[in-house]
Formats: C-alpha cells, sequence, structure tokens
C-alpha cells in the first residue's frame, strides 16, 4: 500500500506541479517539483482565526528549513515553517522575497 502511495504522490506533482529551484541554507540548489497554492490555516494563540498563507507542497524527503529559498516562475520566496509532512508530501508555509 505505500508504495501505492509514493506513486500517487509522484503523479500528482508531475501533473499539478512546476519546477522550482529551491537554494538551501549551505547554498546548494535541488531542481524540484512542486505545486503553489494560497491556502487558509489557522492562525494565533488558539488557532482561533484563519488567515492565508501561500504554501509550496513537495516531496517530502526534501529536507527545507526557515530561509531557503525557491524559485518559480521568475518570483522568489523565503520558505518560513513546515505545515503539514504525510511521509509523501509535506506543506511549506513561503513568502514572496
Amino acid at each position: 500500500m505505500d508504495e501505492a502511495f509514493k506513486v500517487m504522490d509522484h503523479t500528482i506533482l508531475s501533473t499539478f506541479g512546476q519546477s522550482v529551484l529551491l537554494t538551501l541554507s549551505d547554498q546548494s540548489s535541488l531542481e524540484a517539483r512542486g505545486i503553489i497554492t494560497k491556502e487558509l490555516v489557522e492562525l494565533g494563540k488558539y488557532e482561533a482565526v484563519q488567515g492565508e498563507v501561500t504554501v509550496l507542497t513537495v516531496d517530502s524527503s526534501i529536507r527545507l528549513k526557515r530561509g531557503d529559498t525557491v524559485l518559480a516562475n521568475g518570483q522568489v520566496y523565503e520558505v518560513d515553517r513546515k505545515l503539514k509532512d504525510d511521509g509523501y508530501l509535506a506543506k511549506w508555509n513561503i513568502y514572496a522575497h
């Protein structure tokens, strides 16, 4: 069953994703497929408020950290924090740089 999810995630990224260039904190670069969307997430001390954030979805094997950068469609984004990771796909909060 695990293999089926890996194939499905690869299919999702190859179908809906776009080419993104990730520059990591050690100055190495990695080209990958990612999906950039706007999503509503819970914010605040008690997560009682929802706010819109820009989200990058990539394969969860890609290890990003705060401060890494993403180049997509001529726009540079900076990685803020991981929002979710299901073991196959990871969602990261990013913001325009």
